[in-house]
């Protein structure tokens, strides 16, 4: 097969040969395309986290770090999957998730648990509730009234909670525990005679006739830790990135072990 079609003045392309250059500039643009591609999957600015959760994700941190870190990594691809508890440890411990973002401080075998960040715990209650005056609600305001949960989580960290911060001899707190979702427990809020307690991320689900009011204890505002779980023995380099990337952010000591070599997002590493 001729590629070049030599002539006195000089060799010119053949039509087969003008075929084969366009071939191999098409080639050896794919082999650098893969080359990059590579190279920013192993230094986890390109690749896939599965992010699991149980609260809110209509506002608060969760939300706002998980959109400023696809912002800064558009390569990575974040999977989220919404379930209890149990559901989400059991993915991590089958690899189907990379981390868990739940509440609490509770430990378990073989997976790393680090603390991310707080927020504030809201009264949420009927607009025409007598509390609804009030800018600041303590625990002691609480005492006498009916709270509405739901069964899933986090429903019994919360009911737990309140038995702690309510609960006296001779004195529990009214607690009733629905098998319904947080929203659907904020529409029946809206009906009147019963209140609950939620996180701030709940604020960005908007239903009418239930207002948030801010509960205060002797610290300060009343608040809720969000803490992150992942397998011990996890390579995923884009696990690492996050993880680096919420130490940024929130301020928090880098997290020990290997780390993915540095690169610029949108910059395609050398």
């Amino acid at each position: 097969m001729a590629l070049f079609d030599r002539k006195t003045r000089g060799a010119t392309l053949t039509p087969n040969g003008k075929t084969y250059l366009r071939t191999a500039q098409r080639i050896v643009g794919e082999f650098e395309e893969l080359n990059a591609w590579v190279r920013a999957t192993q230094s986890g600015n390109a690749g896939k986290l599965g992010v699991g959760f149980y609260t809110s994700f209509s506002a608060g941190n969760l939300r706002a770090t998980l959109s400023e870190f696809h912002e800064r990594y558009p390569e990575v691809r974040v999977r989220g999957f919404e379930r209890d508890r149990e559901m989400l440890l059991a993915g991590i411990e089958n690899g189907l998730l990379d981390i868990a973002i739940m509440t609490g401080e509770a430990t378990y075998s073989g997976i790393v648990r680090r603390p991310f960040w707080s927020e504030r715990l809201l009264v949420a209650m009927p607009e025409d509730h007598p509390l609804a005056v009030c800018e600041r609600i303590h625990w002691s305001d609480l005492n006498d009234e009916q709270f509405l949960l739901t069964e899933r989580d986090p429903g019994p960290e919360t009911r737990n909670m309140l038995l702690g911060k309510l609960g006296m001899p001779g004195h529990t707190p009214a607690i009733d525990m629905d098998d319904i979702g947080r929203d659907t427990v904020l529409s029946a809020i809206a009906l009147g005679g019963r209140i609950s307690i939620v996180a701030e991320s709940a604020l960005g689900i908007q239903v009418p006739g239930v207002l948030f009011r801010e509960v205060h204890d002797a610290s300060g505002h009343a608040r809720v830790g969000f803490s992150g779980y992942w397998r011990e023995d996890n390579e995923n380099a884009v696990l690492r990135r996050f993880l680096d990337f919420v130490a940024i952010r929130y301020s928090l000591p880098s997290v020990p072990g290997p780390q993915p070599p540095f690169q610029q997002p949108g910059k395609e590493p050398s």
